[in-house]
């Protein structure tokens, strides 16, 4: 009996997925009696079964729904949306009991009756409503050849699991004896077997892989179901069209993309196509289309989901990734319509106007990009503003065996999927040039800038050394964006069978499972988007669009200014806004030191900060840039000044680095951007103080702490220090004297300079007493200077 009762709710569960979409294409052509009796028949099957097996409320439900169909059968009755409803209604709450009875756990305890009620409901009024009919349907037409299902058997999943374990052994056997016999002399004979032992092999999993696979249709079951109801619900009529059904792929890709489409499907539905009434206004028909198909191509499938609606609103969505602050407007100007429209995939971007149960709360899109990509797939769209909008979905046939590259990497080999890879170049190709901008190494393909990384950089391995030259690989990314991928060598391609790696390897994030080619050594299988994201990659469309965007052909609302550019001794060529630079003068080489840990550089009797650190030249004169931020010079020494060129205000913010703030590209050459903030701001906090505009007179010449302590202070803030009052040469307005042992303080107007008391305790004597803590260099030095100002 628990035999029968397991096989009745397999059929069950299977006769409804499929039945769902038959019963709203029958409510779209009530006149088809086929559908009408296949539907009827499913209602009596499950009446007559439930007699013996003791299931009295699926007797019930059935028999309800059975009477129903037959007055219809009969011409008492007509198939309105009302009883439809009802019809898909008992078919659900059949779906929950058979999935009670399958897991063994207690029935649920709805309320049947209600149900039931409303079979016996009809349309209000349905002969006074002329247009009752406009009420809003999904019509499913699915295009097949009408041809009777295959006989089947029903095997458990885990016994088919267990089969492609076992071809998947058997390929890793087959290649490691084509690495074995590849090792020795020649045997025609024995090369002959083992070609027709290959050929078995392959058409043994290619027969196996079948076992696993699924027809479309599975995909395709809930979707006419679905259209309906959110048709009704948003008031929208939906004429829904599904092709290549009959199309199979890996039941495990069917299960992994059933969450993606249903998303699509549901947005395309909500935000896609409009209200009847919206429709008539623009000329179109009330009813909208919307269009499943799929297709196979090569060893993938492609789904395409299509409407006829109104599309995505670029402009909006990129006022949105503005005010969500994920663009500026001067990034928005430069970026291309293929690039705004890649903004609906960035998490928290909705073109909604509110939220509603359906969607609206910008969740979604990013993660079905990252579903689809996780599986090895790729999702793109074609926006038809006013007209509708494609999305495409590319994804591979099967996860259990794929082809793939075997790279080598810091001494070991890694795998990678070949669908991930765009392209290889060996890095002396005439066609690439790979140059380091701001830190950051950028790869350019026939004039098509890559970010680019060095696969032992990101998995933390030493580059070992190499003879000949390393291969680039064009890497597809996580965003649609490729990335350029640097590796010791490509060394083969083949069919790789696909393990799960260990859940600590997996964690790294770099990692999509490991393999066995046939050479026998275990691989870890490189995941590219994993990869892009340890990287660090740029992935924002803002950093892209400025990066692509430096040669724009007169970008209109771009604002320009002029610069100079330069080449630095370390023969890097960079940029530095023309304003800043006071002058460009030739200094002699001599003139540059180096005191206390910093560079310096005298001009015109004066110490000047360099601000890159250079004070030791191999010729006789030096190019410098004198630089000023209105209070302050500083020295830039350079290896050549080579012209003045027009560079946009903002730079491309690809990387921050050190005194950098970014990149730009003048006729077609990457050039850094000097920050002047960074640069000012890594001088030292006390200018360097100017010599020959006042003295430090220390009157307690004999003082031992004026001597050895007060007077190296002095000097090395740069101040010209005399020890004593002079007896005979005049004291310069500007100089200022400093005591701390003899009164002088009522000396200054007899001296004509200022004059400083310095005292021993650290508290004055009394509120009226003026002078300062001889230990307390910050007051000293302030006053030094407000004697001069």
């Amino acid at each position: 009996m628990d035999e029968l009762l397991q096989e009745f709710i397999s059929e069950t569960q299977e006769t409804l997925e499929a039945l769902a979409g038959e019963v709203v294409a029958w409510e779209a052509d009530p006149a088809d009696r086929d559908r009408l009796d296949a539907i009827f028949r499913f209602f009596h099957t499950v009446k007559g079964s439930c007699g013996f097996l003791n299931l009295p409320r699926f007797e019930r439900l059935s028999h309800a729904a059975e009477d129903v169909l037959a007055e219809i059968r009969a011409d008492r009755r007509s198939a309105d949306p009302a009883t439809v409803s009802a019809v898909l209604g008992i078919m659900d709450r059949i779906a929950e009991l058979a999935e009670a009875v399958s897991l063994g756990t207690a029935l649920p305890h709805e309320n049947d009756d209600y149900l039931i009620a409303a079979l016996s409901e009809k349309e209000e009024d349905e002969a006074v409503l002329p247009e009752a009919e406009s009420a809003p349907v999904a019509v499913a037409r699915q295009q097949g050849n009408g041809q009777a299902a295959p006989r089947t058997i029903r095997l458990p999943l885990s016994l088919i699991d267990q089969l492609m374990n076992g071809v998947s052994d058997m390929v890793l056997a087959r290649n490691e004896l084509s690495r074995k016999l590849r090792e020795r002399t020649g045997d025609p004979e024995l090369e002959s077997a083992f070609e027709r032992l290959s050929t078995c092999v392959a058409d043994m999993r290619d027969a196996i892989s079948k076992t696993r696979m699924q027809r479309v249709d599975r995909l395709f079951t809930a979707i006419p179901r679905m259209v309906r109801d959110l048709g009704r619900e948003l008031g929208k009529r939906i004429d829904l069209l599904l092709e290549g059904g009959d199309v199979e792929m890996d039941r495990e890709m069917v299960e992994m993309v059933v969450d993606p489409l249903t998303h699509i499907v549901r947005n395309s539905i909500d935000h896609g196509i409009e209200t009847p009434e919206k429709r008539r206004a623009l000329g179109k028909s009330e009813a909208g289309r919307l269009k499943l198909e799929a297709r196979q191509s090569g060893n993938q499938i492609v789904i395409e989901i299509s409407d006829d609606g109104q599309g995505i609103d670029t402009g909006r969505l990129v006022g949105k990734a503005i005010a969500a602050g994920r663009l500026t407007p001067e990034s928005a100007a430069r970026m291309s319509e293929a690039e705004k429209l890649d903004l609906i995939f960035h998490p928290g971007l909705s073109t909604a106007d509110q939220v509603t149960a359906i969607s609206g709360r910008g969740v979604g899109m990013d993660v079905v990009r990252a579903n689809v990509e996780r599986i090895g797939g790729v999702i793109s769209l074609d926006n038809r503003p006013g007209r509708g909008l494609t999305i495409m979905l590319r994804v591979p046939l099967t996860l259990t065996i794929i082809p793939g590259l075997i790279v080598r990497a810091g001494g070991l080999h890694f795998a990678i999927p070949r669908a991930a890879v765009v392209e290889i170049l060996h890095d002396n190709n005439e066609t690439l040039h790979i140059a380091e901008v701001g830190g950051a190494k950028i790869a350019t393909i026939r004039s098509i800038r890559h970010s680019m990384i060095d696969l032992e950089d990101v998995l933390g391995m030493e580059k070992p050394a190499q003879t000949g030259p390393r291969a680039v690989m064009v890497v597809r990314s996580a965003t649609g964006v490729p990335f350029a991928m640097g590796v010791s060598a490509v060394d083969n391609h083949e069919e790789l069978v696909i393990r799960p790696a260990s859940p600590l390897v997996m964690a790294t994030g770099v990692y999509a499972g490991m393999t066995l080619p046939d050479n026998g050594k275990p691989m870890l299988l490189l995941d590219a988007a994993g990869l892009a994201n340890a990287a660090r990659l740029p992935n924002i469309l803002d950093d892209r669009a400025a990066r692509e965007a430096e040669e724009a052909v007169d970008v209109q609302g771009v604002e320009m200014v002029p610069a100079l550019r330069f080449e630095e001794y370390s023969g890097e060529r960079r940029l530095l806004k023309l304003s800043l630079i006071e002058r460009v003068e030739d200094v002699d080489a001599h003139l540059f030191g180096r005191s206390g840990g910093r560079a310096y550089v005298r001009l015109d009797d004066r110490l000047v900060p360099v601000a890159n650190g250079h004070h030791s030249f191999v010729g006789e004169k030096v190019a410098a840039l004198r630089l000023r931020d209105g209070t302050r010079d500083v020295c830039y020494p350079v290896a050549a000044v080579l012209d003045i060129v027009d560079m946009p205000a903002v730079p491309d913010m690809i990387a921050m680095h050190g005194t950098l703030s970014g990149v730009v590209v003048i006729d077609g050459e990457h050039l850094e951007v000097v920050n002047p903030f960074a640069l000012f701001a890594a001088l030292p906090d006390e200018p360097i103080r100017e010599k020959g505009r006042g003295r430090c007179l220390l009157a307690d010449s004999e003082d031992g702490w004026t001597r050895e302590i007060l007077a190296p202070l002095l000097r090395q803030a740069g101040h010209e220090v005399v020890l004593g009052l002079p007896a005979d040469a005049p004291v310069d307005p500007q100089d200022v004297v400093l005591f701390s042992g003899a009164d002088l303080s009522q000396a200054s107007e007899l001296l004509g300079c200022r004059v400083v008391h310095l005292r021993a305790s650290p508290r004055p004597s009394s509120p009226q007493d003026g002078s300062i803590y001889r230990y307390d260099q910050d007051a000293l030095m302030a006053a030094l200077a407000g004697s001069r100002g």
